[in-house]
């Protein structure tokens, strides 16, 4: 299931990664680091590390981003 019931949607692995998606659209690069990512998200009151990395690994398995260190491309 993508999304509890119970789960906060602010803190669910959709729509931190539609930020992430988001993100990447706004700053018009083919790659972003990791670290741009949390920061970003630290603003939007996103600070743990684990939605964070949960959002990519469903990215990642959706096959809309891919990683090569330190580096998160959009396909």
């Amino acid at each position: 299931m993508l999304v509890s019931k119970d789960e906060n949607i602010k803190t669910s692995a959709v729509y931190v990664g539609s930020l992430v998606l988001q993100q990447l659209k706004e700053t018009k690069k083919d790659k972003i680091t990791i670290f741009e990512i949390a920061e970003n998200l630290q603003k939007k009151n996103i600070i743990s590390y684990r939605h964070i990395i949960i959002a990519l690994m469903f990215l990642y398995s959706c096959k809309i981003i891919d990683f090569k260190e330190p580096y998160i491309y959009k396909i």
